[in-house]
């Protein structure tokens, strides 16, 4: 169960995740790229991509009590572009390093998990993270669209599945079963 605020808040849970196993390194999910000019040691978070999530298209009208139906949850895949920042290459590499680290020994979050924050806490969903490659090509286009920008040392990842939650309620009428007995006509 989660509502509208479910994307920002899968958003914090990656940055609650990244500042917990990478103490002093700064975690800016506020920014986009073009804004980001720091040469500390600082990752840069961006959510560049929301999409439906195939499998919850064909969920099914839940019964909320005797004569009423909620509409199914819209579940959501996020995408995000992660941007290591430091004073050289090498402690760029370093960082995308450890990103990369704590995101494979961290790729489910699941429901009860201390990071989550209060809109996700009563999800029904784990929150898988995953490696996403970009070919080389959709990756510079993606930096293309930031404008005068540099390309910069970066990794994809998809998070999935956030369930935003209906609200839309249907009141129905329950099928009756009728008996009729047919043996008095013979």
């Amino acid at each position: 169960m989660s509502d509208f605020t479910a994307i920002a808040a899968v958003t914090g849970t990656l940055k609650a995740l990244l500042e917990q196993q990478l103490p002093g390194v700064t975690i800016d999910e506020k920014s986009a790229p073009p804004s980001i000019t720091s040469t500390a040691a600082m990752i840069g978070l961006y959510l560049y991509r929301v999409e439906p999530n195939p499998f919850g298209a064909n969920l099914d009208w839940e019964p909320t009590g005797a004569n009423l139906l909620t509409a199914p949850p819209f579940a959501l895949n996020l995408h995000y572009l992660l941007t290591p920042y430091g004073p050289d290459e090498v402690e760029i590499q370093k960082i995308l390093g450890e990103v990369i680290r704590t995101f494979h020994e961290h790729a489910v979050v699941r429901r009860g998990d201390p990071l989550l924050p209060p809109a996700l806490a009563a999800m029904t969903e784990e929150l898988r993270i995953l490696p996403r490659v970009l070919p080389l090509n959709d990756m510079l286009e993606l930096w293309k669209g930031f404008e005068k920008v540099p390309f910069r040392l970066s990794m994809t990842y998809e998070v999935s599945t956030i369930v935003i939650d209906s609200r839309l309620v249907r009141a129905v009428q329950r099928v009756q079963e009728r008996v009729v007995d047919l043996s008095a006509l013979r």
